[in-house]
């Protein structure tokens, strides 16, 4: 399935069973507050996002009843390895909602974005990575800021949290040569990472 919808969900309490039951949903992943710290062993602010959960769905068909939901992203999905992301209860799983450089436009941004598969195979050791596009001509609910001007949203999985420490990057030198590849295309002030714990769906 390449084309799938992510909605943002404030409802700090969602009924994951209620979600993942529905024939339209293919996962739900919730903030995973309790290990948000682990964050800054990559530099990364350790601060909630604005959303508490995200509900991935199928494009078809009307969206999910939710209660809370403050937007909606139509995108494209670019598996670049490691298959489904699955959340096998140890895992840590990071989600970035990326927003592009004000100076490149959509198709400029969608070729940087992608381009940059390549050099987090060279650098980043995680199990599972897929890069998700922003579909800019599709019909969407931006309700509120917080999905306004998202480009992207990259989902990356590494197995549990050793694996986080020790193969977030591969080399001495992957730090500075992932932050000399991004900058050619994302806005650090504006893209937010955090991590999830991801409930698998019927869909």
């Amino acid at each position: 399935m390449n084309q799938v919808r992510c909605l943002l969900l404030s409802d700090p309490d969602p009924d994951i069973d209620a979600l993942t039951i529905r024939p339209e949903v293919l996962s739900v992943d919730v903030v995973d507050h309790e290990r948000l710290h682990l964050l800054t062993d990559h530099s990364i602010p350790p601060h909630p996002p604005i959303w508490t959960a995200l509900v991935w769905t199928t494009c078809f068909g009307p969206m999910p009843p939710v209660d809370r939901t403050i937007g909606s992203l139509t995108v494209n999905r670019h598996p670049v390895w490691g298959g489904g992301l699955t959340d096998t209860g140890n895992a840590i799983m990071m989600i970035s909602l990326v927003v592009g450089l004000p100076s490149l436009d959509a198709d400029s941004f969608k070729e940087r974005y992608l381009d940059h598969a390549k050099v987090a195979r060279a650098h980043h050791g995680f199990d599972a990575y897929r890069q998700n596009v922003v579909e800019k001509n599709a019909v969407q609910r931006e309700l509120t800021s917080c999905v306004c001007g998202v480009d992207a949203v990259s989902e990356i999985l590494l197995a549990d949290e050793e694996a986080w420490r020790d193969r977030f990057y591969t080399t001495t030198e992957s730090a500075r040569a992932i932050g000399h590849d991004v900058a050619g295309f994302l806005n650090r002030d504006d893209t937010s990472s955090t991590l999830v714990r991801r409930f698998s769906g019927l869909g």
